[in-house]
């Protein structure tokens, strides 16, 4: 039996409708220009590029040895500008400066080759080199720096055939679904909609079809409060990513209680976070 449902009675596909992925008419600047900015335990490497997109995903690659972005993730971007943050974690009782003039060089090729793909497929890039202890830290610190929207959270994947939104009654649910609607479009992946209450999911599915979402490509999966845990990995197991708010203590719920300000999520899939406005992430 399946775990979701809709109001359609058609098999669980997408259309199968051809949908073209949204152009960008941004001009991109030719020209780079590095700058950098200190704080008190790392240094941030910045290239500049001009952006003029709707959506800033923050997406973090360890260095040295970072995976690259999938192909798929590639083109779900497609829709945003990316601010790549290129995270060096530094040695015990190493100071930045020391590992920035002893590695800078090879750093910074490592991440420019990483970002190539998003260049290639015309999409805004914002480049940071960081040399820090504090991983979390940094990635904070950056995306309040940069008014980052999202922050993705890597992981392997093939194809995008379902999105997992995990909903909620915070601040972020509009724009949350907004960058979700963007996802769709960008893709021919069909989403479900997880909440404990029946009015939310119908209100999110509503702001998805007023975006020009097909309906037959929305679920819905409604779950009991008491086992909301389990119903999240037995219905994200079975999806592509994942779309989540950023955790709210005061909320009713916590539909995905597995979050820690690591984002730690109970599942290999990579993740988009959207951010609030009103909370950081320290």
């Amino acid at each position: 039996m399946s775990l979701w449902h809709r109001q359609s009675h058609d098999p669980l596909r997408s259309t199968g409708k051809d949908r073209s992925l949204t152009e960008h008419n941004e001009a991109r600047s030719d020209s780079q220009r590095w700058g950098k900015t200190n704080y008190h335990d790392f240094d941030i490497f910045t290239v500049v590029v001009c952006m003029s997109t709707k959506y800033n995903v923050l997406i973090t690659f360890d260095l040295p040895d970072a995976d690259p972005l999938p192909p798929v993730l590639t083109e779900a971007l497609t829709t945003t500008q990316v601010v790549a943050l290129g995270h060096y974690k530094l040695p015990e009782q190493t100071p930045p400066g020391a590992a920035r003039e002893q590695f800078g060089s090879e750093i910074r090729e490592a991440l420019t080759k990483l970002v190539r793909p998003l260049e290639s497929a015309n999409i805004p890039v914002q480049t940071q080199l960081v040399f820090s202890s504090a991983r979390q830290k940094a990635i904070d610190r950056v995306a309040r720096k940069d008014d980052c929207d999202a922050i993705l959270t890597m992981g392997q994947v093939d194809s995008l055939d379902r999105l997992f939104v995990a909903l909620d009654g915070g601040p972020e649910f509009d724009r949350l679904l907004s960058f979700v609607a963007d996802l769709l479009t960008a893709t021919d992946a069909s989403v479900i909609l997880f909440h404990t209450r029946e009015l939310t999911l119908t209100n999110a599915t509503d702001q998805l079809i007023e975006r020009g979402i097909d309906h037959e490509r929305i679920y819905q999966q409604l779950s009991g409060r008491t086992d909301v845990e389990r119903r999240v990995v037995e219905v994200e197991n079975e999806c592509d990513l994942l779309v989540v708010g950023e955790p709210d203590p005061s909320s009713e719920i916590q539909a995905l209680g597995t979050i820690s300000p690591e984002i730690t999520l109970d599942t290999d899939n990579p993740a988009f976070i959207i951010r609030s406005p009103s909370r950081s992430w320290v």
